[in-house]
């Protein structure tokens, strides 16, 4: 009899703790996501959905011109990766790419800066970063490199200042290859200055990604949660 009520209360303080911790102030949604947050992680696929990325070094009207042909196809979810520089030069298409609702990121040039930094000076670099694209009223929730990875050093510092890393799974290249399936993935594609050459490059990109079955576009926060296999884990 004495060991069903110690059962019984034993039971009972689980679900106790189980109550008080589903009730008590919690994480965000992407740090309860396994493998992001202590672990460095770079986010390029999930496991439902498409996220659509585009990185923004040159262009003012194809930009421009790309923000309105989304929203005519009805594609209300990407990601921008804005060049810091191109930020400086393109208020006005800034205006339009916070009024369009889309998601942005920082595409950061050169990465190989973070070699020759102390910690204190990463940290000082990214807080600038942040800084200058909030002061265009820009919010950026992303990072991304052109060219080799981050450390995990760098990512670990870049999430403790609520930047994401992103990479992606599909380049222009692969999407044009045969078959591929954009389902699950981090698609990024560069923009290019020239109005016409950037409808060319979008009817074709469009194609291919509609030649796949039905497409959802979501954005990378979506995709993060989406599955617990798509970071690449830096050791």
């Amino acid at each position: 009899m004495r060991s069903l009520t110690v059962r019984f209360y034993s039971i009972l303080l689980v679900m106790l703790m189980v109550f008080v911790l589903t009730l008590a102030p919690g994480v965000t949604r992407v740090m309860e996501v396994n493998g992001v947050w202590p672990s460095p992680g770079i986010i390029y696929k999930g496991d439902q959905g498409t996220a659509l990325t585009f990185n923004v070094t040159i262009g003012d009207e194809s930009v421009s011109w790309l923000i309105r042909e989304l929203k005519s196809k009805g594609i209300n979810k990407a990601a921008f990766f804005l060049d810091p520089a191109w930020v400086d030069r393109h208020a006005d298409v800034i205006d339009e790419l916070i009024l369009s609702g889309f998601d942005v990121g920082i595409y950061d040039l050169h990465p190989g800066r973070y070699e020759k930094m102390t910690d204190a000076k990463i940290d000082e670099h990214i807080s600038n970063l942040v800084s200058f694209f909030n002061e265009q009223e820009l919010s950026p929730a992303y990072y991304r490199t052109k060219g080799d990875l981050l450390t995990p050093t760098v990512v670990k510092r870049l999430r403790a200042q609520d930047l994401l890393v992103v990479d992606f799974l599909i380049d222009e290249d692969t999407l044009n290859e045969q078959g591929t399936s954009v389902e699950g993935a981090v698609v990024a594609l560069d923009l290019i200055n020239n109005q016409e050459k950037m409808q060319e490059s979008w009817d074709k990109w469009y194609r291919a990604l509609s030649d796949t079955k039905e497409v959802r576009y979501v954005s990378v926060l979506e995709l993060l949660a989406s599955s617990d296999s798509k970071i690449k884990l830096l050791e």
